[in-house]
This record gives structure tokens, C-alpha cells and sequence, in this order.
């Protein structure tokens, strides 16, 4: 089981980070509604409360059904993101600020993650598909991994691999603890090591536009490629 806490120093300390918590009047609207619903199936009343209750950035790998089902929340955001320096799949050392003038699609992942992590790269791959050849200059995805003692270059080569991957304008990332943990305050993502190779984190999946500021994220499971591509399209037409 996967449940991330935020501490004071990363995620919580961003703008959009704040849970809204229902108004009086929301509360008396979600009571009056239940009362049919508990009598009848518990199934609903599981959609029911997946509707009312806000939703939380931060969530781990043990989201219901009905979380999965409803998919990546997004949120519109500003938060500049600092250069960093890492080492891609090719063992290769890697700068985000040669990213610069191009619009940036970040995940965190890590290569042995059982549940939300392989939706999140699919899709990925599934934007990576959609790009026009004019969009694919201009675009630049990342993985950025969230388990160095596992993931290392030659690890993340043979995931991007299995996923079919175009290196072109698509990096994984490894790195040390030291540098990643920089990466992960920095975008708000919340790391805890449960096990070896069994790692809680935020699942987040981040765009941010040509100087470097984060504009939107997807929080959750996988985003849909289609409107990840429409935010793109229109991040790609501010120069």
C-alpha cells in the first residue's frame, strides 16, 4: 500500500497545493443526496463521495477504482521550475535548461512501480505519438525517476525501450539522491521509500511552457493525451 504524507518543505509549500474543503452548503447538499443512496448501493455511494469530496494533490499508489477510472485531475499553475542537472537513459549528462524556447511534458515514475506509473508512460507514449512534426521539434518529454538505487541508465534505457520510446525528444532521467531530491522539492512531488523497488510518490505529470514555468499539472492517474495535446498546442502558440 502506497500513502504519501506531504511534508512542510516540498509539495505543500506551492500555490496550488491548497485542499478545498466543501462549504456549509455543500455539506448539507452531499447529506441530503446520500440518504436515498445509502439505501440502495454501496457502489454509489462510492461515486457519490469520489464527486463531492475534494479532491487532494497528493496521492499515493492506492487509489480506488473510481479514482482510476476518473483519471488525472489538472490543475493551472505557475511555478518556475530551476535548472537541474541529471543523466539520461544514455548514461549521458543531462541540463533543463537546454529545454529552454521548447514546451516540456514532465513525469515522475520509477521502472518497478506495479500500478499508476505504467499508465502515466503510456499515455506519455500516446502524446509522443500525436505530436506533428512541427509540434515534436518544439516539444520535450521527460521521466524523471523517484527510485535511484534502482533506476539506473542502463535500467531506464530498457523501460524506455519496452514502451517504445523515440529518444528523439523523450528522456528519462536518473540521477543521485542528493541532486533528484532538489528536482522533487522543486515540481512538489513528495518521495517515501517503502521497500526496496516499492516507492510512494506524488503522481504528477507536469507541462511547462517555453521559459520554464510550470503551467499545468496533472494530478493522479494518467492524464488524457488528448487534452495534454490541446494544452500543449496552446502553450506551443505563446512564443
Amino acid at each position: 500500500m502506497c500513502k504519501h504524507e506531504p511534508d512542510s518543505l516540498s509539495v505543500m509549500s506551492l500555490p496550488f497545493l491548497s485542499i478545498v474543503e466543501p462549504s456549509k452548503h455543500e455539506h448539507e447538499s452531499i447529506t441530503e443526496m446520500m440518504k436515498p443512496v445509502i439505501s440502495t448501493s454501496l457502489r454509489a455511494f462510492v461515486v457519490l463521495i469520489a464527486m463531492f469530496v475534494a479532491p487532494t494533490l497528493l496521492r499515493g499508489h492506492d487509489q480506488s477504482a473510481a479514482q482510476k477510472a476518473k483519471g488525472a485531475e489538472r490543475r493551472e499553475v505557475r511555478v518556475l521550475i530551476k535548472d537541474f542537472a541529471l543523466t539520461d537513459q544514455a548514461a549521458r549528462p543531462f541540463r533543463f535548461q537546454s529545454l529552454r524556447g521548447k514546451v516540456a511534458i514532465i513525469a515522475f515514475a520509477y521502472t518497478t512501480c506495479p500500478d499508476v506509473c505504467p499508465l502515466i508512460t503510456a499515455a506519455m507514449r500516446q502524446v509522443q505519438g500525436g505530436l506533428k512534426p512541427e509540434e515534436r521539434a518544439l516539444t520535450y518529454l521527460i521521466t524523471v525517476t523517484t527510485d535511484p538505487e534502482i533506476d539506473t541508465p542502463k535500467v531506464i534505457a530498457a523501460y524506455a525501450e519496452r514502451y517504445g520510446v523515440d529518444p528523439g525528444n523523450w528522456a528519462f532521467l536518473t540521477g543521485d539522491e542528493a541532486a533528484l531530491k532538489k528536482v522533487w522539492k522543486n515540481f512538489g512531488v513528495g518521495v517515501e521509500k517503502k521497500a526496496r523497488g516499492l516507492i510512494d510518490h506524488t503522481t504528477l505529470t507536469a507541462m511547462v511552457d517555453r521559459s520554464g514555468t510550470m503551467r499545468i499539472a496533472y494530478i493522479g492517474t494518467a492524464p488524457d493525451p488528448k487534452s495534454v495535446l490541446e494544452d500543449l498546442r496552446k502553450l506551443l502558440k505563446n512564443k
